[in-house]
Protein backbone atom coordinates (compact mmCIF):
# COMPACT_ATOMS: atom_id res chain seq x y z
CA UNK A 1 0.00 0.00 0.00
CA UNK A 2 1.10 3.59 -0.78
CA UNK A 3 2.52 4.81 2.15
CA UNK A 4 0.08 8.29 1.90
CA UNK A 5 -2.53 6.04 1.91
CA UNK A 6 -1.40 3.68 4.83
CA UNK A 7 -0.55 6.95 6.85
CA UNK A 8 -4.00 8.38 6.02
CA UNK A 9 -5.63 5.48 8.05
CA UNK A 10 -6.66 7.36 11.02
CA UNK A 11 -10.19 6.19 12.64
CA UNK A 12 -10.51 9.75 14.09
CA UNK A 13 -10.73 10.87 10.32
CA UNK A 14 -12.91 8.55 9.53
CA UNK A 15 -15.52 8.30 12.01
CA UNK A 16 -15.87 12.44 11.14
CA UNK A 17 -16.44 11.98 7.39
CA UNK A 18 -19.11 9.52 8.63
CA UNK A 19 -20.77 11.74 11.27
CA UNK A 20 -21.01 14.61 8.39
CA UNK A 21 -22.63 12.28 5.95
CA UNK A 22 -25.14 11.56 8.64
CA UNK A 23 -25.95 14.80 9.03
CA UNK A 24 -26.44 15.41 5.11
CA UNK A 25 -28.43 12.23 4.46
CA UNK A 26 -31.24 13.25 7.66
CA UNK A 27 -31.35 17.14 6.86
CA UNK A 28 -31.87 16.45 3.05
CA UNK A 29 -33.73 13.18 3.30
CA UNK A 30 -32.05 11.90 0.44
CA UNK A 31 -33.04 8.31 -0.37
CA UNK A 32 -30.92 5.92 -1.25
CA UNK A 33 -31.86 6.49 -5.18
CA UNK A 34 -30.36 10.44 -4.78
CA UNK A 35 -26.81 8.75 -3.39
CA UNK A 36 -24.27 8.80 -6.21
CA UNK A 37 -20.79 8.24 -6.20
CA UNK A 38 -18.45 9.17 -9.41
CA UNK A 39 -14.87 8.61 -10.26
CA UNK A 40 -12.79 8.21 -13.26
CA UNK A 41 -10.36 5.25 -13.94
CA UNK A 42 -7.73 4.95 -16.53
CA UNK A 43 -7.30 1.66 -19.85
CA UNK A 44 -4.42 1.23 -21.61
CA UNK A 45 -6.43 0.88 -24.83
CA UNK A 46 -4.17 -1.90 -26.24
CA UNK A 47 -2.72 -3.63 -23.33
CA UNK A 48 -4.19 -6.19 -20.89
CA UNK A 49 -3.06 -8.56 -18.41
CA UNK A 50 0.10 -11.07 -18.59
CA UNK A 51 -0.92 -14.31 -18.27
CA UNK A 52 0.39 -17.65 -17.44
CA UNK A 53 -0.04 -20.55 -20.27
CA UNK A 54 0.30 -24.15 -19.61
CA UNK A 55 0.31 -26.42 -22.64
CA UNK A 56 0.49 -30.07 -22.62
CA UNK A 57 2.71 -30.39 -25.43
CA UNK A 58 7.30 -29.33 -24.95
CA UNK A 59 7.18 -27.13 -27.81
CA UNK A 60 6.73 -23.08 -27.15
CA UNK A 61 3.49 -21.22 -28.41
CA UNK A 62 3.39 -17.48 -29.16
CA UNK A 63 0.88 -14.87 -28.99
CA UNK A 64 0.83 -11.69 -30.88
CA UNK A 65 0.81 -8.81 -28.19
CA UNK A 66 -0.60 -5.50 -29.32
CA UNK A 67 1.41 -2.60 -28.61
CA UNK A 68 -0.71 0.10 -28.86
CA UNK A 69 -0.56 2.04 -25.23
CA UNK A 70 -2.29 4.62 -26.08
CA UNK A 71 -4.91 5.53 -23.18
CA UNK A 72 -8.33 5.93 -22.60
CA UNK A 73 -10.16 7.22 -19.53
CA UNK A 74 -13.78 6.74 -18.56
CA UNK A 75 -15.88 8.63 -15.66
CA UNK A 76 -18.39 6.52 -14.11
CA UNK A 77 -21.22 7.40 -11.63
CA UNK A 78 -23.55 4.97 -9.29
CA UNK A 79 -26.07 4.96 -6.96
CA UNK A 80 -27.03 3.74 -3.95
CA UNK A 81 -30.22 2.40 -5.77
CA UNK A 82 -28.06 0.50 -8.44
CA UNK A 83 -28.08 2.55 -10.97
CA UNK A 84 -25.09 3.30 -13.15
CA UNK A 85 -25.08 6.50 -15.83
CA UNK A 86 -24.31 6.02 -19.33
CA UNK A 87 -20.55 6.16 -19.56
CA UNK A 88 -18.42 9.19 -20.21
CA UNK A 89 -15.41 8.14 -22.31
CA UNK A 90 -12.38 10.29 -22.94
CA UNK A 91 -10.28 9.61 -25.93
CA UNK A 92 -7.24 10.85 -27.01
CA UNK A 93 -7.39 12.85 -30.01
CA UNK A 94 -8.69 16.28 -31.53
CA UNK A 95 -11.27 15.53 -33.60
CA UNK A 96 -14.97 13.16 -32.89
CA UNK A 97 -14.21 10.58 -36.11
CA UNK A 98 -16.90 8.26 -37.86
CA UNK A 99 -16.27 5.20 -37.03
CA UNK A 100 -16.24 5.41 -33.73
CA UNK A 101 -20.34 5.83 -34.00
CA UNK A 102 -20.90 3.22 -36.01
CA UNK A 103 -19.97 0.85 -33.44
CA UNK A 104 -22.75 -1.66 -31.98
CA UNK A 105 -23.59 -2.29 -28.34
CA UNK A 106 -22.63 1.35 -26.98
CA UNK A 107 -25.59 3.04 -25.33
CA UNK A 108 -27.12 6.02 -27.22
CA UNK A 109 -26.44 8.44 -24.40
CA UNK A 110 -23.46 7.58 -23.51
CA UNK A 111 -20.58 10.61 -23.85
CA UNK A 112 -17.31 10.68 -25.98
CA UNK A 113 -15.13 13.40 -25.53
CA UNK A 114 -11.97 13.39 -27.07
CA UNK A 115 -8.98 15.47 -25.95
CA UNK A 116 -5.15 15.28 -26.64
CA UNK A 117 -4.06 13.64 -23.52
CA UNK A 118 -6.79 11.36 -22.81
CA UNK A 119 -7.07 12.51 -19.54
CA UNK A 120 -9.53 14.64 -17.88
CA UNK A 121 -9.07 18.34 -16.94
CA UNK A 122 -11.36 21.25 -15.61
CA UNK A 123 -13.39 21.75 -18.49
CA UNK A 124 -13.89 18.12 -19.07
CA UNK A 125 -15.43 18.10 -15.37
CA UNK A 126 -17.48 20.54 -15.93
CA UNK A 127 -19.22 18.75 -19.37
CA UNK A 128 -19.27 15.61 -17.63
CA UNK A 129 -20.90 17.34 -14.95
CA UNK A 130 -23.80 18.32 -17.54
CA UNK A 131 -23.81 14.65 -18.56
CA UNK A 132 -24.29 13.71 -14.99
CA UNK A 133 -27.22 15.78 -14.14
CA UNK A 134 -29.25 15.07 -17.71
CA UNK A 135 -29.35 11.82 -16.79
CA UNK A 136 -29.61 11.17 -13.16
CA UNK A 137 -32.56 14.16 -12.79
CA UNK A 138 -34.49 12.16 -15.14
CA UNK A 139 -35.48 9.80 -12.41
CA UNK A 140 -34.39 11.72 -9.06
CA UNK A 141 -36.75 10.74 -6.52
CA UNK A 142 -36.14 14.02 -4.51
CA UNK A 143 -35.30 17.33 -5.38
CA UNK A 144 -31.27 17.20 -4.56
CA UNK A 145 -28.64 14.60 -5.21
CA UNK A 146 -25.75 13.83 -3.02
CA UNK A 147 -22.76 13.27 -5.14
CA UNK A 148 -19.96 11.71 -3.21
CA UNK A 149 -16.46 12.40 -5.21
CA UNK A 150 -12.96 12.67 -4.49
CA UNK A 151 -10.35 15.57 -3.68
CA UNK A 152 -9.58 15.95 -7.22
CA UNK A 153 -9.27 20.12 -8.02
CA UNK A 154 -11.29 19.89 -10.99
CA UNK A 155 -14.33 18.86 -8.69
CA UNK A 156 -13.46 22.20 -6.69
CA UNK A 157 -13.64 24.74 -9.14
CA UNK A 158 -15.45 27.54 -8.48
CA UNK A 159 -17.43 26.98 -11.99
CA UNK A 160 -17.97 23.27 -10.96
CA UNK A 161 -19.32 23.96 -7.39
CA UNK A 162 -21.92 26.97 -8.97
CA UNK A 163 -23.25 24.55 -11.38
CA UNK A 164 -24.14 21.73 -8.41
CA UNK A 165 -25.77 24.75 -6.90
CA UNK A 166 -28.07 25.58 -9.33
CA UNK A 167 -28.97 22.13 -10.01
CA UNK A 168 -29.53 20.76 -6.50
CA UNK A 169 -26.41 18.79 -6.62
CA UNK A 170 -24.45 18.53 -3.78
CA UNK A 171 -20.76 17.95 -3.84
CA UNK A 172 -19.67 15.91 -0.84
CA UNK A 173 -15.70 15.45 -1.00
CA UNK A 174 -13.80 11.94 0.86
CA UNK A 175 -10.89 12.76 3.15
CA UNK A 176 -7.51 12.80 1.38
CA UNK A 177 -6.48 9.42 0.16
CA UNK A 178 -8.65 7.57 2.03
CA UNK A 179 -10.81 6.72 -1.77
CA UNK A 180 -9.56 3.12 -0.87
CA UNK A 181 -11.77 2.74 1.53
CA UNK A 182 -14.35 4.92 1.37
CA UNK A 183 -14.98 5.41 -2.53
CA UNK A 184 -17.89 2.29 -3.67
CA UNK A 185 -16.26 2.60 -7.22
CA UNK A 186 -12.67 2.24 -6.07
CA UNK A 187 -13.52 -0.24 -3.51
CA UNK A 188 -15.72 -2.58 -5.63
CA UNK A 189 -16.68 -1.62 -8.70
CA UNK A 190 -13.68 -0.93 -10.68
CA UNK A 191 -11.41 -4.43 -9.95
CA UNK A 192 -14.21 -6.30 -12.25
CA UNK A 193 -14.30 -3.43 -14.98
CA UNK A 194 -10.63 -3.52 -15.62
CA UNK A 195 -10.98 -7.13 -15.61
CA UNK A 196 -13.76 -7.94 -17.76
CA UNK A 197 -11.58 -5.60 -20.23
CA UNK A 198 -8.59 -7.53 -19.45
CA UNK A 199 -10.05 -10.14 -20.46
CA UNK A 200 -12.21 -8.74 -23.23
CA UNK A 201 -8.20 -8.06 -24.70
CA UNK A 202 -7.17 -11.80 -24.10
CA UNK A 203 -9.79 -12.69 -26.60
CA UNK A 204 -8.71 -10.43 -29.01
CA UNK A 205 -5.37 -11.58 -29.18
CA UNK A 206 -6.50 -14.69 -29.28
CA UNK A 207 -8.52 -14.18 -32.26
CA UNK A 208 -5.49 -12.32 -34.53
CA UNK A 209 -6.76 -8.54 -33.51
CA UNK A 210 -3.07 -7.59 -33.12
CA UNK A 211 -3.78 -3.72 -33.43
CA UNK A 212 -6.01 -2.79 -31.44
CA UNK A 213 -7.02 0.17 -31.67
CA UNK A 214 -9.83 3.28 -30.23
CA UNK A 215 -12.22 1.16 -32.81
CA UNK A 216 -11.80 -1.83 -30.93
CA UNK A 217 -11.80 -0.24 -27.10
CA UNK A 218 -15.03 0.95 -28.01
CA UNK A 219 -16.48 -2.13 -29.72
CA UNK A 220 -16.05 -4.37 -26.17
CA UNK A 221 -16.35 -1.57 -23.66
CA UNK A 222 -20.18 -1.68 -23.66
CA UNK A 223 -20.21 -5.29 -22.73
CA UNK A 224 -17.43 -4.91 -20.09
CA UNK A 225 -19.54 -2.68 -18.77
CA UNK A 226 -22.39 -4.23 -18.80
CA UNK A 227 -20.71 -7.18 -16.64
CA UNK A 228 -19.49 -5.13 -14.23
CA UNK A 229 -22.09 -2.33 -13.40
CA UNK A 230 -24.32 -5.30 -12.65
CA UNK A 231 -27.16 -3.84 -9.46
CA UNK A 232 -26.02 -6.16 -7.00
CA UNK A 233 -22.10 -5.02 -7.01
CA UNK A 234 -23.22 -1.46 -7.03
CA UNK A 235 -25.62 -2.47 -3.95
CA UNK A 236 -22.70 -4.46 -2.86
CA UNK A 237 -19.89 -1.23 -3.10
CA UNK A 238 -21.97 1.31 -1.31
CA UNK A 239 -22.98 -1.44 1.52
CA UNK A 240 -19.04 -2.25 1.85
CA UNK A 241 -18.02 1.63 2.18
CA UNK A 242 -20.88 1.87 5.19
CA UNK A 243 -22.87 4.06 2.86
CA UNK A 244 -25.72 2.59 2.06
CA UNK A 245 -27.49 1.02 4.37
CA UNK A 246 -25.97 3.50 6.69
CA UNK A 247 -23.08 1.09 8.64
CA UNK A 248 -19.85 3.30 9.52
CA UNK A 249 -19.27 0.53 12.18
CA UNK A 250 -17.95 -1.72 9.47
CA UNK A 251 -15.58 0.32 7.98
CA UNK A 252 -14.39 1.83 11.12
CA UNK A 253 -13.88 -1.54 12.54
CA UNK A 254 -11.49 -2.66 9.27
CA UNK A 255 -9.73 -0.12 9.92
CA UNK A 256 -9.20 -1.13 13.36
CA UNK A 257 -8.36 -4.55 12.47
CA UNK A 258 -5.62 -2.84 10.39
CA UNK A 259 -3.66 -1.09 12.71
CA UNK A 260 -0.87 -1.84 13.11
CA UNK A 261 -0.79 -4.81 11.26
CA UNK A 262 -3.70 -6.71 9.47
CA UNK A 263 -4.20 -10.58 10.49
CA UNK A 264 -5.49 -12.44 7.41
CA UNK A 265 -8.68 -14.11 7.32
CA UNK A 266 -8.96 -17.53 6.79
CA UNK A 267 -10.07 -19.45 3.85
CA UNK A 268 -13.58 -20.00 2.90
CA UNK A 269 -15.16 -23.35 2.72
CA UNK A 270 -15.22 -24.40 -0.52
CA UNK A 271 -19.65 -24.75 -1.98
CA UNK A 272 -20.78 -27.42 -2.58
CA UNK A 273 -22.78 -28.15 -6.10
CA UNK A 274 -26.12 -27.55 -6.50
CA UNK A 275 -27.93 -30.68 -8.10
CA UNK A 276 -29.01 -30.09 -11.37
CA UNK A 277 -31.27 -31.56 -14.01
CA UNK A 278 -30.07 -32.46 -17.49
CA UNK A 279 -26.52 -32.10 -18.11
CA UNK A 280 -26.04 -28.68 -20.25
CA UNK A 281 -22.88 -27.24 -19.45
CA UNK A 282 -19.68 -29.40 -19.68
CA UNK A 283 -19.21 -29.59 -16.84
CA UNK A 284 -22.17 -30.97 -15.90
CA UNK A 285 -21.74 -33.43 -18.48
CA UNK A 286 -18.53 -34.71 -16.85
CA UNK A 287 -19.86 -35.06 -13.40
CA UNK A 288 -22.53 -37.29 -15.37
CA UNK A 289 -20.32 -39.27 -16.94
CA UNK A 290 -18.56 -39.84 -13.63
CA UNK A 291 -21.00 -40.86 -11.86
CA UNK A 292 -22.51 -43.25 -14.93
CA UNK A 293 -18.81 -44.87 -14.69
CA UNK A 294 -19.01 -45.86 -11.26
CA UNK A 295 -22.26 -47.47 -11.33
CA UNK A 296 -20.97 -48.92 -14.99
CA UNK A 297 -18.00 -50.55 -12.94
CA UNK A 298 -20.00 -51.03 -9.12
CA UNK A 299 -22.64 -52.97 -11.40
CA UNK A 300 -21.52 -57.00 -11.44
CA UNK A 301 -24.18 -58.23 -13.63
CA UNK A 302 -24.02 -56.05 -15.90
CA UNK A 303 -23.26 -57.23 -20.09
CA UNK A 304 -19.48 -56.83 -20.55
CA UNK A 305 -20.30 -55.71 -24.38
CA UNK A 306 -22.82 -53.09 -22.94
CA UNK A 307 -20.26 -52.10 -20.50
CA UNK A 308 -18.03 -51.66 -23.02
CA UNK A 309 -20.62 -50.05 -25.27
CA UNK A 310 -21.58 -47.57 -22.65
CA UNK A 311 -17.95 -46.67 -21.78
CA UNK A 312 -17.70 -45.66 -25.62
CA UNK A 313 -20.70 -43.63 -25.89
CA UNK A 314 -19.60 -41.22 -22.98
CA UNK A 315 -16.01 -40.75 -24.06
CA UNK A 316 -17.30 -40.02 -27.11
CA UNK A 317 -20.34 -37.78 -25.84
CA UNK A 318 -17.47 -35.89 -23.95
CA UNK A 319 -15.00 -35.57 -26.82
CA UNK A 320 -18.29 -34.14 -29.02
CA UNK A 321 -19.50 -31.54 -26.33
CA UNK A 322 -15.98 -30.16 -25.47
CA UNK A 323 -15.24 -29.85 -29.20
CA UNK A 324 -18.63 -28.65 -29.90
CA UNK A 325 -18.26 -25.80 -26.98
CA UNK A 326 -15.00 -24.78 -28.37
CA UNK A 327 -16.02 -23.98 -31.88
CA UNK A 328 -19.27 -22.40 -30.77
CA UNK A 329 -16.75 -19.80 -29.18
CA UNK A 330 -14.45 -19.63 -32.10
CA UNK A 331 -16.91 -19.16 -34.13
CA UNK A 332 -17.89 -16.26 -32.01
CA UNK A 333 -14.95 -14.70 -31.94
CA UNK A 334 -14.06 -15.01 -35.20
CA UNK A 335 -17.12 -13.81 -36.50
CA UNK A 336 -16.65 -10.42 -33.79
CA UNK A 337 -12.99 -10.11 -35.52
CA UNK A 338 -14.48 -10.52 -38.77
CA UNK A 339 -16.44 -7.83 -37.99
CA UNK A 340 -14.37 -5.48 -36.81
CA UNK A 341 -12.60 -5.37 -39.81
CA UNK A 342 -15.13 -4.76 -42.23
CA UNK A 343 -16.71 -2.13 -40.31
CA UNK A 344 -12.84 -0.51 -40.64
CA UNK A 345 -12.94 -1.44 -43.84
CA UNK A 346 -16.22 -0.04 -44.97
CA UNK A 347 -16.38 2.97 -42.88
CA UNK A 348 -14.34 6.08 -43.97
CA UNK A 349 -12.30 7.27 -40.80
CA UNK A 350 -13.75 10.41 -41.29
CA UNK A 351 -13.89 13.70 -38.72
CA UNK A 352 -17.38 14.85 -37.85
CA UNK A 353 -16.68 17.73 -34.93
CA UNK A 354 -14.06 19.35 -33.64
CA UNK A 355 -13.66 18.70 -30.07
CA UNK A 356 -16.59 19.14 -27.66
CA UNK A 357 -19.22 16.20 -25.98
CA UNK A 358 -20.87 14.55 -28.50
CA UNK A 359 -23.60 11.12 -27.38
CA UNK A 360 -23.47 8.38 -28.94
CA UNK A 361 -27.18 9.44 -30.31
CA UNK A 362 -25.55 12.76 -31.35
CA UNK A 363 -22.63 11.11 -33.32
CA UNK A 364 -24.83 8.52 -34.70
CA UNK A 365 -27.32 11.34 -36.38
CA UNK A 366 -24.62 12.96 -37.40
CA UNK A 367 -22.72 10.38 -39.53
CA UNK A 368 -26.56 9.59 -40.96
CA UNK A 369 -26.62 13.15 -42.02
CA UNK A 370 -23.17 13.21 -43.69
CA UNK A 371 -23.72 10.15 -45.59
CA UNK A 372 -27.06 11.54 -46.66
CA UNK A 373 -25.31 14.73 -47.26
CA UNK A 374 -22.53 12.81 -49.31
CA UNK A 375 -25.33 10.73 -51.61
CA UNK A 376 -27.21 14.04 -51.95
CA UNK A 377 -24.13 16.03 -53.46
CA UNK A 378 -23.33 12.20 -55.54
CA UNK A 379 -26.82 12.56 -56.97
CA UNK A 380 -26.36 15.96 -57.87
CA UNK A 381 -23.11 14.81 -59.67
CA UNK A 382 -24.97 12.22 -61.69
CA UNK A 383 -27.83 14.33 -62.40
CA UNK A 384 -25.28 17.64 -63.75
CA UNK A 385 -23.49 14.80 -65.75
CA UNK A 386 -27.14 12.78 -67.28
CA UNK A 387 -28.08 16.64 -68.13
CA UNK A 388 -24.60 17.04 -69.60
CA UNK A 389 -25.06 14.33 -71.93
CA UNK A 390 -28.46 14.91 -72.79
CA UNK A 391 -27.86 18.59 -73.87
CA UNK A 392 -24.60 17.37 -76.18
CA UNK A 393 -26.87 14.68 -77.86
CA UNK A 394 -29.48 17.55 -78.32
CA UNK A 395 -26.66 19.67 -79.78
CA UNK A 396 -25.46 17.02 -82.64
CA UNK A 397 -29.07 15.95 -83.23
CA UNK A 398 -29.83 19.84 -84.10
CA UNK A 399 -26.55 20.39 -85.91
CA UNK A 400 -27.93 17.02 -88.42
CA UNK A 401 -31.38 18.25 -88.49
CA UNK A 402 -30.02 21.64 -89.67
CA UNK A 403 -27.88 19.71 -92.05
CA UNK A 404 -30.98 17.70 -93.46
CA UNK A 405 -32.90 20.92 -93.85
CA UNK A 406 -30.26 21.99 -95.98
CA UNK A 407 -30.12 19.17 -97.74
CA UNK A 408 -33.62 19.23 -98.38
CA UNK A 409 -33.87 22.51 -99.71
CA UNK A 410 -31.52 22.02 -102.48
CA UNK A 411 -33.47 19.03 -103.08
CA UNK A 412 -30.88 16.10 -101.76
CA UNK A 413 -33.09 14.52 -99.50
CA UNK A 414 -36.97 13.85 -98.95
CA UNK A 415 -38.71 15.40 -96.04
CA UNK A 416 -37.76 14.09 -92.82
CA UNK A 417 -37.51 14.72 -88.92
CA UNK A 418 -35.33 13.95 -86.34
CA UNK A 419 -35.84 12.68 -83.39
CA UNK A 420 -33.63 11.50 -79.94
CA UNK A 421 -33.35 8.06 -78.14
CA UNK A 422 -36.25 9.32 -76.28
CA UNK A 423 -38.24 10.04 -78.85
CA UNK A 424 -38.46 13.82 -78.43
CA UNK A 425 -38.71 15.74 -81.55
CA UNK A 426 -36.15 18.06 -82.20
CA UNK A 427 -37.17 19.41 -85.47
CA UNK A 428 -40.53 20.08 -87.00
CA UNK A 429 -41.32 18.30 -90.45
CA UNK A 430 -40.14 19.83 -93.24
Amino acid sequence: MHSDRQASEDVERVNIYFQRLFTILTEEGIPPENIWNMDETGFCIGVGKDQLIVTRRKRAHYFGLPENRESATAIESISAGGRVIPAFLILSGQMHMAEWYGVPGLDDNAAIRPTPSGYSNDEISLEWLEHFNKLSAQRSLGKKRLLILDGHGSHHTKLFIQYCDDHDIIPFGMPPNLTHILQPLDVVVFQPLKHYHAKALDVMVRDGLVHIAKLEFLSCIGHVRDQAFKESTIRSAFKKTGICPFNPQAVLEMLAARQPESTPSPPSAGLQSSPFGTPVTLRQMNKVADKVARVIKEDENLDPDLRYEMSRFIRGSLALATELIQMKRDLGRTKMAVHLAQQRKALKNTPIQSGGVLTVAQGREMVRQKEEDQLAKARKTVEAAELKAVNARKRVFEEAAKKARKWRVSEILDRAEVVDSEGRRLLKRF
